[in-house]
């Protein structure tokens, strides 16, 4: 007989969960801008008629994915009631973020992707910003138990498991 144990999940691992999917997200739309810009045979400083269509909406699209992104990472984490445990605010904290990775992920990839079809540095210069947000909403212990207001109890656990599994 196998007795297999299944592993719970705790807050260290809900963070280190969410920090290897930012990363990893993070780094992917990164690389691909690079080699995007790599590929590029020329560099387009100036507007030009042909990109008239582009010129609206790679930067309405970045506004969505900043907006929308933040606006529903608030609409998610206003949503979850006090009362539920520790680990189900884990859960929706983690799916929230994950949605908000990707609103920015996707801006930015729509704005490299345009730079690669125009090779106008303006596109590029969006995606970098979606880029650099991004790595600036990467997860931590401190931002985690802001954007949840534990309460004192759920604090504490969070502390002590942390410290303990260190």
């Amino acid at each position: 007989m196998i007795h297999s144990k299944a592993k719970t999940l705790t807050p260290k691992s809900y963070l280190l969960t969410l920090s290897i999917i930012h990363a990893v997200l993070t780094f992917g739309v990164f690389l691909f801008t690079i080699i995007v810009f790599m590929m590029a045979d020329k560099v387009v400083l100036g507007y030009t008629d042909s990109e008239s269509v582009f010129i609206y909406i790679v930067p309405i699209v970045a506004m969505i994915g900043y907006f929308g992104s933040n606006y529903f990472f608030n609409k998610q984490l206003t949503g979850m009631v006090k009362s539920k445990s520790l680990k189900e605010k884990l859960m929706l904290y983690l799916q929230a973020s994950i949605v908000r990775f990707a609103f920015l992920e996707g801006a930015a990839f729509f704005s490299s992707v345009s730079f690669m079809i125009n090779y106008n540095v303006f596109y590029l210069v969006i995606s970098l910003l979606l880029i650099l947000y991004l790595f600036k909403l990467r997860p931590t212990k401190k931002k985690l138990i802001g954007h949840l207001s534990l309460s004192l109890e759920e604090e504490q656990f969070f502390h002590i498991e942390n410290e303990e599994s260190e």
